[in-house]
């Protein structure tokens, strides 16, 4: 089966405006941006579960039964996701993840919370596939790069606003399910954001023949298998694999340290990945996007070697500067150049598959990390980031020749 389609087979046409700023981009960015508020209002729901009495292994499982469930699903169903029908596929993740962030009043089992867990996986997989298929469909190609930094944003605002603004309500809130059920009230806007999206370029995506263009599964497996897709796959599980690990064991790293400067670390480090994906979108564009990721992991690399090597607390808002810059670059370019490179009709399979690549990093990098810490310390898990980074910087380096640019 081909896998060319005309352009006029798309959402997005150049006779269009070539604008990046439509209504369509920033209500996809406003619901994603709601959508990781209802993800990062679950950070304290490791304690949480220990109150109940839930021991922290298997309280590790149930946090990590919304990934794993997240992650299959992106594996087996993104195929099925596509702009048609991605708006229904939406609303009903959002129906899922109100009526999932309600039930945490009445779930106190193991086993009860484990299930709703999982069910909250369908919720974000949903929401988030969904999102995607149609995101793809909407972006001018030649701005891809700035596209996917502005996208990201949305996602790392909540990683570092939401524990916060939780914190300082908190004499409001009295006890975790009523700030999880609080969070899900969000969805309502953003559902009403994805209608009038749905109003405006619903049936144009209808009748672009994508029904028809839906690909086979002989043609996702003949995509998969060629070699830059599959590499962009294992370079954007390896960015989050270390970002996944690095978020959920630092805490830990800075006590043994005594470091008492552990939000000063992740307000530099996301503070500057969104001022670099706000300010340089432009550049994620211009530059030669395999370059910048090889750079990125390099530099992600020396971070974790001066972490293992540290000669001091004073040492650590640089060591976090480090790593907004590598971090802050490296996903922009990972997803820009899997846009770029794919065919038409598999943009939205591949963006999900990133997507599935993305839960991979976060349900492998903190099970790996713990392991590693329990085993032989932190100094075993920062040897075996250096080398996973490392190995990642490697892994560009086909990308650089012309002919693993091109997807058949």
């Amino acid at each position: 089966m081909s896998s060319q389609i005309t352009e006029s087979e798309t959402a997005y046409s150049p006779s269009e405006p070539q604008s990046l700023l439509t209504f369509e981009f920033v209500g996809l960015c406003m619901v994603i941006f709601f959508s990781f508020c209802n993800i990062t209002v679950f950070y304290n729901l490791f304690n949480y579960l220990q109150s109940l009495g839930i021991p922290g292994e298997l309280a590790g499982l149930v946090i990590g039964a919304y990934s794993f469930t997240a992650m299959i699903l992106y594996l087996v169903a993104s195929p099925y996701i596509r702009p048609g029908n991605a708006f229904r596929i939406m609303l009903l993740g959002m129906t899922v993840t109100i009526v999932s962030g309600f039930c945490y009043f009445f779930i106190h089992s193991f086993w009860g919370l484990l299930g709703l867990r999982m069910i909250s996986g369908f919720g974000q997989f949903f929401m988030g596939a969904g999102a995607m298929a149609i995101f793809v469909s909407v972006i001018p190609p030649q701005k891809s790069g700035q596209a996917f930094g502005l996208y990201s944003v949305a996602i790392l605002v909540p990683y570092g606003g939401v524990p916060a603004f939780m914190d300082a309500i908190s004499f409001l809130i009295p006890t975790p399910p009523h700030g999880y059920a609080l969070a899900t009230i969000t969805l309502i806007p953003a559902a009403l954001v994805v209608y009038r999206i749905y109003r405006k370029i619903g049936k144009r995506l209808k009748d672009s023949g994508e029904k028809k263009s839906l690909p086979a599964w002989s043609d996702i497996r003949h995509n998969v298998k060629q070699i830059p897709i599959f590499l962009l796959l294992l370079l954007n599980m390896a960015y989050f694999t270390g970002w996944g690990s690095l978020f959920f064991l630092f805490k830990g790293f800075a006590s043994e340290q005594n470091l008492a400067n552990v939000g000063v670390f992740f307000s530099i480090l996301t503070g500057l990945m969104i001022v670099i994906r706000l300010l340089a979108g432009r550049l994620f564009d211009e530059m030669d996007k395999v370059w910048l990721i090889m750079a990125s992991f390099l530099i992600i690399a020396v971070g974790h070697v001066a972490l293992d090597h540290l000669p001091g607390p004073w040492a650590v808002p640089f060591v976090a500067v480090l790593f907004g810059l590598g971090m802050g670059a490296g996903y922009p370019a990972i997803n820009g150049m899997m846009f770029e490179i794919s065919p038409t009709r598999f943009r939205p399979l591949n963006a999900n598959l990133m997507l599935f690549a993305v839960q991979g990093g976060f349900f492998f990098g903190p099970f790996i990390g713990g392991v590693l810490v329990a085993h032989y310390g932190y100094h075993g898990y920062f040897v075996f980031s250096i080398g996973l980074m490392l190995l990642a910087a490697a892994l560009t380096l086909p990308l650089v020749l012309p002919r693993f640019r091109k997807v058949k």
